[in-house]
């Protein structure tokens, strides 16, 4: 059963930038908002936050720890130290202050893989599944990926959106580190603007029309770097992978090389990569994640037989451990 409120309303907005200091397209668009103060006359109110400022200035993803897992119940209720730990209670603090469930979250974020433009929903409210459809029928390049890593029974590494009901995050790429891109900047300031646009229309009662059920990417399970027995990288994501964010991957296809020029296969069941070699990732042993396709009703109240947006958020993602998944198959070199 899909939870929440079709006419839930909302009456209040955050922006959010540099969640990731070395992500300068969120800090910067920021700026440029209240510099100008684009939505100063919004019927729906719209602020705006620097998660990370340390780490922006400093050019980092973060100082002590990724302050995009670091949203957990026991740091938001403890006394931990590292910088991102106070951060995390900061914000929770404001938020908490400021009607939790009627604040709607627009996180922004750049990633060194080729995602163009993904607008993360991270739970089963309709209204942020309504919100990014309403995003992708104005731009029907966006995907839509169904993350359901803050709903997962595993509770250490929660994300800043987990503190509002009510959210998405909008990930551009490809984009390295430190950098601002302008067509991703433009992209970016055109995603919030109709996501902005959606939720004041909501609030009206003069929410557009969308379609019956929209098209997502549901995380399966994360492909890890082939390591040898002292955790050593051993192999680097195949250039027949890179840059195919998205598109269909089945077996036999080339995913890693090694350095001793030993190509590896994929031999997992077929899917669609993600945030393939995303260099933030490396810390987290992370090459690529499998996704399916899958088609997600907005109808709602939900129709008998529909898929609902809440059936595809059963499990958190898992690391891929079939060690067949992949599969040694020739020597060649690079």
């Amino acid at each position: 059963m899909m939870k929440g409120d079709k006419n839930q309303i909302i009456e209040k907005v955050t922006i959010i930038g540099g969640t990731h200091g070395n992500e300068y397209i969120g800090p910067y668009f920021i700026a440029k908002v209240e510099k100008l103060g684009i939505y100063q006359n919004n019927a729906i109110e719209v602020a705006t936050l620097l998660a990370n400022p340390e780490a922006f200035c400093q050019a980092r993803r973060f100082i002590d720890q990724d302050l995009n897992r670091s949203f957990s119940p026991h740091i938001l209720t403890g006394t931990q130290k590292p910088y991102e730990c106070q951060r995390a209670r900061e914000i929770a603090r404001h938020f908490s202050q400021n009607e939790p469930d009627q604040h709607f979250i627009i996180d922004l974020h750049s990633t060194t893989a080729n995602m163009g433009i993904t607008l993360i929903v991270r739970n089963n409210e309709p209204l942020n599944l309504r919100t990014a459809a309403y995003v992708q029928k104005n731009i029907p390049e966006a995907r839509i990926l169904l993350s359901d890593k803050d709903n997962a029974q595993d509770l250490q590494h929660r994300s800043l959106s987990s503190i509002s009901r009510f959210g998405i995050v909008i990930e551009v790429g490809p984009l390295p580190n430190a950098v601002i891109r302008h067509d991703l900047f433009e992209a970016t300031e055109k995603v919030v603007a109709l996501a902005v646009k959606f939720l004041t229309l909501s609030k009206t009662r003069e929410e557009p029309k969308l379609p019956g059920e929209v098209t997502v990417f549901k995380p399966r399970e994360k492909a890890p770097y082939p390591r040898d027995a002292e955790g050593e990288l051993t192999a680097m994501v195949h250039r027949d992978l890179q840059d195919r964010d998205y598109r269909l991957l089945e077996a036999s296809h080339p995913v890693f090389m090694t350095f001793q020029g030993v190509e590896i296969q994929y031999a997992g069941e077929r899917g669609y990569p993600v945030f393939i070699n995303e260099a933030a990732y490396y810390l987290e042993d992370t090459a690529f994640i499998i996704t399916d396709k899958v088609a997600v009703s907005l109808k709602y109240p939900p129709t008998s037989g529909s898929t609902q947006i809440a059936d595809h958020l059963a499990a958190d993602w898992r690391p891929t451990t079939n060690p067949h998944t992949y599969l040694n198959t020739s020597e060649k070199t690079s």
